[in-house]
């Protein structure tokens, strides 16, 4: 069915992946796949020491080997 909830499954499950919702309103996610490897990311805000913004890369699961991951 339809969902919002992001999906990473673990190796040896089928390779159903989602990555939710995707637009958040101060971050966004998504699948990476590099390498043969796949992660669930996320780009969001930060605030450095100096009160500037950046935007920072968070790894949320994975990197995982894509074939390890059920096919047929």
């Amino acid at each position: 069915g339809h969902t919002h909830r992001p999906r990473f499954p673990e190796p040896g499950d089928i390779a159903f992946f989602n990555d939710g919702s995707c637009v958040h309103p101060r971050s966004i996610t998504g699948i990476e796949i590099e390498n043969g490897a796949i992660s669930l990311i996320k780009w969001q805000i930060a605030t450095k020491e100096d009160g500037t913004l950046q935007i920072v890369r968070v790894l949320l699961e994975g990197p995982c080997d894509l074939k390890d991951y059920v096919t047929e």
